[in-house]
């Protein structure tokens, strides 16, 4: 398992290759209850989340969707085979990513500013990491599948608010009596 996530820290840095990722079963079961427990200490180090029943559901929908997607496109360009890795090495570079903004969570300034400019970044860093994934997976240019997981995002995104709701709660509006 080390040497897994000796590789998703490798592909976090575009050092690496989707095709030296682990695509066994224990790993991808060991990766997938990684990603759920970075899932919730980010919920409970998290200082807006509310419902955990919201906050869970948006989760597995956004992850649901973008795989189903990234699945789909493999076999459209007739590359199903290399989902395995493609979802190890998705799934196993998130859990890095979560882990990363658990430490932004703890370590960062009181500057509210500051803390959000830092997560744009990780965001960003996050997309860009997705994108060379699908890069390698869909044998595309880098740029191409930057837009591929930031389409893919913004639908994944798009259906969690259509089924779930938006995570952001509307204000109470007084009602006259």
């Amino acid at each position: 398992m080390l040497g897994a996530y000796r590789t998703y820290i490798q592909l976090c840095f575009f050092r690496s290759s989707v095709r030296n990722a682990s695509a066994s079963t224990a790993t991808l079961i060991l990766v997938c209850a990684l990603f759920a427990l970075t899932s919730f200490l980010r919920f409970e180090f998290s200082p807006v989340a509310a419902d955990p029943v919201k906050y869970y559901s948006r989760i597995l929908v956004v992850f649901v969707v973008f795989n189903v997607l990234m699945y789909l496109t493999l076999v459209f360009r007739q590359s199903q085979n290399r989902y395995p890795k493609v979802l190890s090495a998705f799934v196993g570079t998130r859990t890095l990513i979560d882990l990363f903004m658990l430490i932004v969570v703890f370590v960062a300034p009181a500057d509210e500013y500051l803390r959000n400019v830092m997560t744009a970044v990780i965001v960003i860093w996050q997309m860009c990491i997705a994108g060379y994934i699908l890069k390698e997976a869909l044998n595309v240019m880098f740029p191409t599948g930057i837009l591929i997981s930031v389409l893919f995002t913004f639908i994944s995104i798009g259906m969690a608010d259509i089924s779930i709701g938006s995570p952001i709660l509307p204000e109470e509006v007084p009602t006259s009596e």
